[in-house]
């Protein structure tokens, strides 16, 4: 295992032991370790001009178990520690200055996203959503709760629901999916193999697959028919990724809202339902 301190130093050691291509990526880590902290691998891939699994096999050759493992090491190594708990927090920060930073990402994740948010994917999503048989929301980690969330939405449009939050029930359930129903999979990173594994079944059963994730290519997109992309100034080595989650609310918020204006009638009467039965649960 490698420690804190030696990735950059164990990738000159064997840099001349790696194949042509892998020297490649090694290359470019040492030169721009900052600018790989913040790539998806898919994008970092493009940019240097060789497969994704040459970057995993570089990785594993200096010791690490793939991509994230050198994310997480390059930004121990680069940047100040209390950067993975908010990028911008500094140690003697007082709550107004927090409240502040964390506000203003929050804010500046919301207005990037609007600027690269394809509105016709928004609509192409929103008529998937409105004709399809049932919708599963897909969620791991940090986007479980937000999958949960959508599916407390969507259950007011009257369509058959369900959020699954378990890599287990994600890949069982895709099994038995059909090509009339949807998939929404909601990955701020896009690498998330046990999401992409779901996704791949789905598409296997002919399923239609819309991802909330970030906008940068990434794993994932190679598995959507339709891509909802987020802006968030967020790493993979800080994994409390909370402007990422307001930004997938937002969307998923504007998905739910174009829905229900497809049938506006039959939405307020199934909002209204809803209201009422829980009327009794409340002073």
């Amino acid at each position: 295992m490698v420690q804190n301190g030696e990735t950059m130093e164990k990738i000159r050691e064997r840099k001349k032991a790696f194949r042509e291509s892998e020297q490649k990526v090694a290359d470019y880590v040492l030169t721009h370790p900052q600018e790989v902290i913040y790539l998806p691998i898919t994008e970092l891939a493009e940019r240097i001009g060789v497969s994704e699994a040459t970057i995993v096999r570089m990785c594993k050759t200096v010791g690490l178990r793939g991509f994230q493992e050198l994310k997480i090491n390059l930004a121990r190594d680069t940047v100040r520690p209390i950067q993975t708990v908010h990028e911008e927090i500094v140690e003697d920060d007082g709550m107004g200055e927090i409240v502040e930073k964390v506000l203003a990402a929050i804010m500046g994740a919301l207005d990037s996203t609007f600027n690269v948010l394809s509105v016709g994917e928004l609509e192409r999503a929103v008529e998937a959503l409105s004709r399809a048989r049932t919708i599963q929301f897909y969620g791991l980690g940090g986007s479980g709760p937000i999958a949960m969330d959508a599916a407390h939405k969507f259950m007011k449009t009257g369509k058959p629901v369900i959020a699954y939050n378990d890599s287990h029930l994600q890949a069982m359930r895709s099994a038995l999916l059909a090509p009339d129903d949807v998939v929404v999979a909601i990955s701020h990173s896009g690498s998330t193999k046990d999401i992409i594994e779901a996704l791949e079944m789905a598409k296997e059963q002919g399923a239609t697959t819309i991802g909330i994730t970030q906008h940068k290519k990434s794993p994932i997109d190679r598995l959507l028919d339709i891509k909802l992309g987020t802006y968030a100034y967020e790493t993979l080595y800080r994994m409390e990724s909370t402007s990422s989650r307001i930004v997938q609310l937002a969307i998923i918020d504007a998905l739910f809202i174009g829905v229900c204006l497809c049938d506006s009638e039959g939405a307020v009467k199934n909002i209204q339902a809803t209201r009422n039965a829980i009327v009794p649960k409340r002073f």
